[in-house]
């Protein structure tokens, strides 16, 4: 057992705080809040302890602060951050089946507007994971590597709860019998 890990989740909320963290790397405090029905300064008290204990490490994003357990095998937290975004997940999902896609594909497709689109695809091309390549006077957008999102969508499955996932999972569980 890790050090400081019985005494500092000895008590069920915090037990259940880390045990969310543990599950479902990379949530923000408002869904764990959901996900574990406790009050707003309750929460950040403990997750402010379990910091303190060095059992959680906190990853400022925006106006977001996600949360990841200090022995997460997340290698790509910054993948994770953003596939954690809705809208980011759909347009990534979107763009797993497809080689090279407009921007006006793109938002046809994940039914958003062609400017919200845009705000995603720029967020997904800063962080390294699509690609954007001009050509013929035109934009094309591609998953930069499309294995290491496969497999952190296959590991995390459970963690996004969302059809959208699982149609897209089950899809390529059976096309390439994983």
């Amino acid at each position: 057992m890790i050090k400081g890990l019985d005494e500092a989740v000895i008590l069920t909320p915090r037990d259940k705080i880390y045990s969310i963290i543990v599950q479902n790397p990379g949530l923000h405090f408002r869904e764990i809040q959901r996900r574990t029905n406790i009050a707003t300064g309750a929460l950040q008290y403990h997750l402010e302890y379990l910091k303190k204990k060095s059992l959680i490490r906190e990853e400022k994003e925006g106006k977001f602060s996600r949360f990841y357990s200090i022995n997460s095998d997340v290698v790509d937290s910054k993948l994770m951050n953003l596939l954690r975004q809705d809208s980011v997940r759909k347009i990534v999902i979107f763009l797993m089946n497809r080689k090279r896609v407009t921007l006006q594909s793109i938002s046809k497709g994940v039914d958003l507007g062609v400017s919200t689109t845009s705000f995603h695809l720029q967020k997904l091309v800063n962080g390294g994971v699509v690609v954007q390549k001009h050509q013929g006077g035109k934009v094309f957008f591609s998953l930069k590597n499309k294995k290491s999102v496969l497999l952190m969508l296959l590991e995390y499955r459970e963690s996004f709860l969302d059809s959208l996932v699982d149609n897209f999972i089950d899809t390529w569980e059976k096309e390439f019998s994983l």
